[in-house]
């Protein structure tokens, strides 16, 4: 999911979708967390969209990892299926 759509769910005050990586369901809870707060005054407006932009970029690198892991994790899994005893030698050190 964008951010933009999880920024409009969660202004909306809608369940998370159970589908939301780990990644976008801290984002997700953060933004619910700021809107209930400016709601409840605690920000300003020009405060909640610092803290929505800097959580914007959090997703960003937050995604870049969740990708970089899920590639790794794809790896590894190959290797394992390799017959190739130089290839076992390796993955069974990790």
């Amino acid at each position: 999911m964008e951010f933009e759509e999880m920024n409009q769910r969660a202004y909306r005050r809608e369940a998370p979708p159970d589908d939301l990586t780990p990644a976008e369901r801290m984002i997700y809870m953060a933004l619910c967390l700021l809107y209930e707060l400016h709601f409840a005054g605690h920000y300003t407006r020009e405060e909640g969209v610092a803290l929505k932009r800097r959580l914007e970029q959090d997703f960003i690198q937050y995604r870049k990892q969740e990708t970089e892991w899920i590639r790794y994790q794809t790896a590894m899994k190959l290797l394992r299926r390799c017959d190739l005893p130089i290839v076992q030698g390796i993955v069974s050190e990790r």
